[in-house]
């Protein structure tokens, strides 16, 4: 399914994801602070999240355009 790079990417992005929302990370947070009036830790979660999601769907997309490029060919 995945190989080489793609696998890799999406692997590091895994521990990213997992390090990012893991305590020593997210205690960075933790503060009584507001941006915008809103809690600092919650818009932080959810910006985590944003672009977590972000990445994996341009790592998705590249993954896609590179293996989509094999086109069958007609069936006879």
């Amino acid at each position: 399914m995945f190989h080489g790079l793609a696998a890799q990417r999406l692997v590091a992005l895994f521990v990213a994801g997992w390090a990012l929302f893991n305590f020593p990370l997210l205690a960075l947070w933790d503060h009584d602070v507001l941006v915008l009036g809103m809690p600092l830790f919650p818009l932080a979660l959810f910006v985590i999240w944003a672009v977590l999601i972000a990445v994996l769907a341009v790592v998705m997309e590249r993954v896609t355009h590179v293996e989509g490029d094999e086109r069958p060919g007609p069936v006879d």
